[in-house]
């Protein structure tokens, strides 16, 4: 098992230039990669660089399967803030990914069938070729929260307080209490990690992780039971 590779960037742009440039070199390296998608402010800038180079540089994304990490449970797909419309937006639509490519549970009306069919689904695939995620600033993967125990699989979680005021559910309009998403034992299956550090708020939980002490109070730390993680974190807002 190696350590986790880690990379300091000087801002937030260069970080998403090289996080982008991992995205590239995995499609042109398997052009019908499967790939797990992680939401919200971090990883947005990295997005949009993927999406000006594949059109640039007319990148075959035909094969490519997207997955979609987690979902807020409740809110309808459309509504602003979810993962839904974020990926929608940013990826799905101008890229012109098709239904069959990609893999997304319905927050709406999600339950342990959602689960099931999602699971299947990925493994269906050959399972996930990369997962891409971000830092919660509780130290969450996902929407699998700091707790006693975490559950292995795909699940829907009650979400915690600090969750409960992330940025992306502010302005939904109603109260969000659950996520569904996928489980350490889904993210840790996939053959290589992504892992971005970015935006104010999460020094403590960064700090935590680069002890390299696992612990289901920072579910982060699970991932250094992986054997392929790159971490890659701003320099200008963390130190490791």
């Amino acid at each position: 098992m190696k350590d986790i590779a880690f990379a300091s960037f000087a801002d937030y742009r260069a970080l998403s230039e090289a996080a982008c440039a991992r995205l590239l070199a995995l499609v042109r390296r398997k052009p019908d990669a499967v790939i797990c998608l992680a939401t919200g402010a971090t990883p947005l800038l990295t997005y949009q660089l993927f999406v000006q180079a594949v059109k640039a540089q007319r990148l075959d994304v035909s094969q490519l399967t997207f997955v979609k990490l987690d979902e807020w449970v409740g809110l309808p797909a459309e509504a602003d803030g979810t993962c839904e419309a974020f990926l929608q937006q940013h990826i799905i639509q101008p890229l012109g990914i098709t239904d069959e490519q990609y893999i997304a549970f319905n927050g709406e009306t999600a339950d342990e069938c959602e689960c099931v069919r999602i699971v299947d689904r990925i493994a269906h695939r050959g399972g996930l070729d990369l997962c891409l995620l971000g830092l919660g600033k509780n130290g969450h993967l996902g929407l699998n929260e700091p707790a006693a125990f975490l559950l292995p699989s795909c699940h829907i979680a009650q979400l915690d307080n600090q969750t409960r005021q992330h940025d992306m559910i502010k302005h939904a309009g109603l109260p969000v209490e659950h996520g569904i998403t996928l489980g350490l034992r889904d993210i840790l299956a996939a053959k290589e990690v992504l892992f971005l550090v970015a935006g104010d708020g999460k020094q403590r939980a960064f700090a935590a992780f680069c002890e390299g002490k696992v612990t289901t109070e920072l579910p982060a730390s699970l991932l250094w039971l992986h054997p392929d993680v790159t971490c890659l974190y701003d320099g200008s807002l963390y130190d490791c």
